[in-house]
């Protein structure tokens, strides 16, 4: 069926890249989680210029540019992970004056309460939380060692499962244990981007470039292009490709001790990154969010203060992204009728469809296609939106078949049969076929080839022979023919009487002639 209902696009097409300024987040912070429930962005926790941990969360709405209170996180924290579920937001882990911890506290935006939930089995902080097919995934991170500076990077790989509030440490580590990092989920793939180290023997911090790609379905790491400067402590969101080119947005961080205004995209189609428009403001330890395919980077440090800066970007090629249309059904299959069905990824101003190449037929939702002919035909779907950008479908190659086999009766044929038990011989078209008889009007008799009709009674009989092809369609032959046995009795009579005849008259002839 269609998931969005027809109509116009949100934003006309953009020719040129664009960042602007919009209203600025109540609360100065950095290091904070950010998370979009229902269009909305939720900022939570951090740490402000007094460098107290926060347990602030304000939501901002885009498309009315107002920021609103909501009710605090339980335990004031920066360096957290958030990860959104079934509409719900969980932040776990972060920092508690200098204090790792393994909180899982869940905010629900509906009702505007919080609870807590199963701990992460590892306090960490300086990660990231990512969804995939229902669990959260935490990954590496930073966690507490005895010796000075008292915490090391580490690549562990925790899973929480919400719907039991279990957690599992059976995954596969990081190749490259990393904190400060950025990730994004796409197709089943959390991306872990640059980030920092810090070296055991020497207590040093080395930035780094790295791109490591865990696969949540196989529980395995590859490695995709590096991000082109080593930067720690930027911020990276997916774009989805409905209104924007897919890919991932990575905005600001900190190259060297210096935080950066660079902005760049990854494309998974080549495996490479291409530089944005820069950031207005130059900043690390921000957050950015997407809704729409339009990124919002909001707060962070510019190296002397912390900042309410919220800027809005739309990516290159913005408004040119056709929508996308699929057809759920037909299939490439053989029917009685034809239900025509699709998905649409947004509004769209125009749907239709073509069959067999004809001429495009409007529709506004599911359809039964009618009077199709017998044997096999294709279909294609097009939409269109209001700026001019069409989608077209995959092609379906479908076939209809609304006629029930033919039955050929060899045996019986139409005459009389001097006996009472009669062969009955037939070929049907169509293989795989439910086949049954009926002699004479009575209930059908199932069978599955030629048989032998016995103990006939005298007389005329009909026969139907019934075939059902799998498509449920049944078609029926009816033959006409005579049971009529030779009569040996009869003959016998006859000639028992001739017999006697002949012998009294013989014996009459012998009397006279005496």
């Amino acid at each position: 069926m269609v998931p969005l209902s027809l109509g116009p696009i949100e934003a006309a097409a953009e020719t040129t890249s664009n960042w602007k300024t919009l209203t600025g987040m109540p609360t100065a912070r950095g290091e904070f989680g950010i998370a979009v429930v229902a269009g909305k962005i939720y900022v939570i926790g951090g740490i402000n210029q007094d460098n107290t941990p926060l347990g602030t969360v304000e939501e901002y709405n885009p498309l009315a540019d107002v920021w609103t209170k909501k009710m605090d996180m339980p335990t004031p924290r920066s360096g957290l992970a958030v990860a959104v579920y079934n509409n719900k937001i969980y932040a776990i882990g972060g920092t508690v004056n200098n204090v790792y911890v393994s909180h899982n506290e869940v905010y629900d935006p509906a009702t505007n309460t919080w609870i807590n939930k199963a701990s992460m089995p590892t306090p960490r902080a300086d990660l990231s939380a990512n969804v995939v097919n229902g669990a959260i995934y935490l990954i590496g991170g930073k966690q507490y060692t005895s010796t000075s500076p008292y915490y090391i990077d580490t690549g562990i790989t925790e899973c929480y499962y919400p719907e039991n509030d279990t957690w599992s440490q059976q995954k596969t580590a990081a190749p490259t244990s990393v904190q400060g990092y950025s990730s994004v989920v796409i197709e089943n793939k959390i991306y872990i981007i640059s980030g920092e180290r810090r070296h055991v023997s020497s207590g040093t911090v080395a930035i780094v470039n790295i791109n490591q790609v865990y696969d949540a379905l196989t529980d395995q790491w590859t490695q995709a292009a590096p991000l082109p400067t080593t930067t720690s402590y930027g911020a990276a969101a997916a774009t989805t490709g409905t209104f924007a080119p897919a890919g991932i947005i990575f905005a600001g961080g900190s190259i060297g001790s210096a935080p950066s205004k660079q902005a760049m995209m990854y494309y998974l189609s080549n495996n490479s990154w291409v530089n944005l428009e820069s950031l207005p403001t130059a900043r690390e330890k921000l957050g950015v969010a997407v809704i729409s395919d339009v990124v919002y980077a909001i707060g962070g440090f510019d190296g002397e203060k912390w900042l309410t800066t919220n800027e809005q970007y739309k990516p290159v090629g913005y408004g040119t992204v056709a929508p996308v249309i699929r057809i759920t059904s037909p299939e490439n299959k053989t029917y009685q009728q034809v239900i025509l069905d699709f998905t649409l990824n947004r509004g769209a101003q125009w749907v239709g469809y073509s069959l067999d190449g004809q001429t495009n037929v409007t529709v506004t939702g599911q359809t039964r296609l009618s009077n199709l002919a017998q044997g096999g035909h294709y279909i294609a779907m097009f939409a269109n939106d209001s700026a001019g950008n069409m989608g077209v479908s995959n092609t379906v190659y479908f076939a209809v078949d609304t006629v029930g086999p033919m039955i050929v009766i060899l045996l019986p044929a139409n005459q009389s049969y001097d006996s009472t038990d009669v062969q009955l011989e037939f070929t049907v078209d169509e293989g795989n076929n439910t086949l049954a008889y009926s002699l004479d009007g009575q209930p059908n008799i199932a069978i599955s080839g030629n048989i032998t009709l016995v103990a006939l009674s005298d007389g005329s009989h009909h026969l139907t022979i019934y075939a059902t092809d799998e498509m449920g369609n049944t078609s029926e032959k009816t033959v006409y023919f005579n049971v009529a046995p030779f009569p040996f009795l009869a003959v016998i009579a006859a000639l028992t009487i001739a017999i006697i005849v002949g012998a009294t008259g013989f014996i009459l002839f012998k009397r006279r002639a005496g």
